[in-house]
């Protein structure tokens, strides 16, 4: 913001924003104040060669725009692309619990074939060993708690899912209000400090007095609320209405 090269000074998003904030200054004083078209004009030029003096006066309201900016942006790029959220895995415990909700069903399922086959092929011998009963027994079994931990596993991962999704969303949400608000922030310190104070030093002087009162100014500053402040009300307004 520094930077003595015009409008090189800001990026060019945010010399867009510089820009909409200045046009919109010149013109409530055009509404207003009755200023004609070349002195606007004349007056936007000056500022846009000035820009990194007059956006230097936000200077802290910018830093924390472009901070929070930063920072929304990337943390948008670190949130991966799958399913699972950052905050899926909140702990080791948690992290475990999970690998033992999906391998449990997967496990037992296994097991259940392997039983299930074992005991019926020993079933269709001629002389069923007794061993053949409770492996088809406990193969069942197996099937029951694959079954059953499926099911539980698939509940679980939803529930996971639904919640980390809802709290990153509430998240971005959140970043992207505080840097709307951090932008709104910035403009109005640029146009409270920065635009409005550089414009009434450049309105009309002495010689131009008679000129720039049938345009719409009180010189040196602009008639138009927008360049007005509590200061110039009071007794130095009235001395200038005399």
């Amino acid at each position: 913001m520094n930077s003595p090269d015009g409008l090189e000074g800001l990026p060019p998003e945010d010399r867009a924003d510089f820009e909409r904030v200045l046009d919109e200054t010149l013109l409530s004083a055009r509404l207003t104040s009755g200023v004609d078209r070349s002195e606007t004009d004349r007056l936007r030029a000056l500022a846009l060669d000035a820009l990194p003096g007059i956006a230097s006066a936000a200077e802290a309201e910018y830093r924390r725009y472009t901070r929070l900016r930063a920072e929304s942006r990337a943390d948008r790029s670190r949130r991966p692309a799958g399913p699972a959220a950052p905050g899926t895995r909140e702990d080791d415990g948690a992290g475990l619990l999970t690998v033992a909700f999906v391998l449990v069903p997967v496990l037992a399922a296994i097991a259940a074939v392997v039983f299930l086959l074992l005991g019926y092929a020993l079933g269709v011998t001629g002389s069923e060993p007794a061993v053949a009963r409770p492996m088809r027994q406990a193969g069942w079994v197996f099937a029951a708690v694959a079954g059953a931990g499926g099911l539980v596993a698939v509940a679980g991962l939803v529930v996971a899912a639904v919640r980390n999704g809802a709290s990153t969303a509430i998240r971005a949400s959140a970043s992207a209000d505080e840097v709307a608000r951090a932008r709104e922030e910035w403009r109005r310190a640029l146009h409270d400090r920065g635009v409005v104070p550089f414009l009434r030093e450049r309105t009309p002087g002495p010689r131009r007095a008679d000129a720039a009162s049938r345009a719409g100014f009180v010189s040196p500053r602009f008639s138009s609320p927008h360049f007005s402040s509590p200061a110039d009300s009071g007794a130095d307004g009235d001395r200038r209405r005399r």
